[in-house]
């Protein structure tokens, strides 16, 4: 398979199957962070309504900057990982005060620097500066990962991104490389997705079921949290929630505390 090849048919097809997703309608960085922090571990079709419910809650980043812990996790509901909420927050307020620092200052536009924000590791770094800036390094996710090994692959087991990223970095289309890949998440995610390819590469980890895991008892008392009256409750109260959970209570309420997501003010633990 030859990189032009491999282009063709990846461009041809996307011609007239490209997936109309409210975050490839905007250039706006701040919105495809949020899009690309959602996206993280997290279903597009679970992420559209809490997407457009975040920003119309938080449409800038001085206003996200702002927000107190319930009004934020409250919105954030339902797409788990509660720790990407206040990460996404952070960075919030670590750009706002950069600007308000130096008017000159604006969003970053080098993954590098992206990448050095809380909760934006290499994948979603580079996709903000593609997505936003048309920055044309290349970087893989499951889907765009899966075309690689289908495409250029096809026989191989324990294939490392290392083997594949120089490959992936000839391919991107230097005219669109936001629409470029665009394509490759889409015909990723339709084309090849019954197939087992993912099980090819060497980092292929099968993703843990939530429901009785100690992240689903974590969501447990967040959820219960934002549910009660005054958002408290005493550690007691927190324990008898947790009775049924196969992990020390205080082992699920000592990891919220530790990231921020509860804090304890005298006998109560609030958000």
């Amino acid at each position: 398979m030859t990189i032009r090849r491999f282009q063709k048919i990846i461009l041809d097809w996307y011609k007239t199957n490209r997936r109309d997703l409210p975050w490839r309608n905007t250039k706006d960085p701040y919105k495809i962070l949020i899009s690309e922090i959602m996206l993280q571990q997290t279903q597009s079709a679970r992420v559209i309504p809490k997407y457009k419910e975040f920003l119309k809650e938080f449409p800038s980043l001085t206003i996200l900057a702002r927000a107190g812990n319930i009004r934020l996790l409250k919105i954030w509901a339902g797409l788990g990982y509660w720790r990407r909420a206040l990460y996404v927050r952070e960075t919030a307020r670590i750009l706002r005060n950069l600007v308000s620092k130096n008017s000159e200052t604006k969003f970053p536009s080098n993954p590098e620097i992206l990448e050095t924000f809380p909760g934006i590791g290499h994948y979603t770094a580079r996709a903000i500066a593609c997505f936003a800036f048309q920055n044309t390094e290349a970087f893989l996710d499951t889907n765009i990962r899966r075309v690689y090994l289908h495409f250029f692959f096809p026989k191989r087991k324990n294939v490392s991104d290392k083997e594949i990223l120089p490959i992936a970095q000839k391919a991107v289309w230097k005219k669109n490389p936001r629409e470029w890949h665009y394509a490759l998440f889409d015909y990723g995610a339709t084309v090849l997705k019954d197939k087992k390819i993912n099980k090819q590469s060497k980092h292929y980890k099968k993703q843990s079921k939530f429901e009785g895991s100690f992240r689903s008892f974590r969501t447990k008392v967040v959820k219960f949290l934002l549910e009660r009256k005054g958002n408290k409750a005493t550690q007691e109260t927190l324990e008898t929630l947790l009775e049924n959970s196969p992990y020390p209570a205080k082992k699920i309420i000592s990891s919220l505390l530790k990231d921020k997501l509860i804090k304890k003010s005298n006998q109560f633990y609030t958000l």
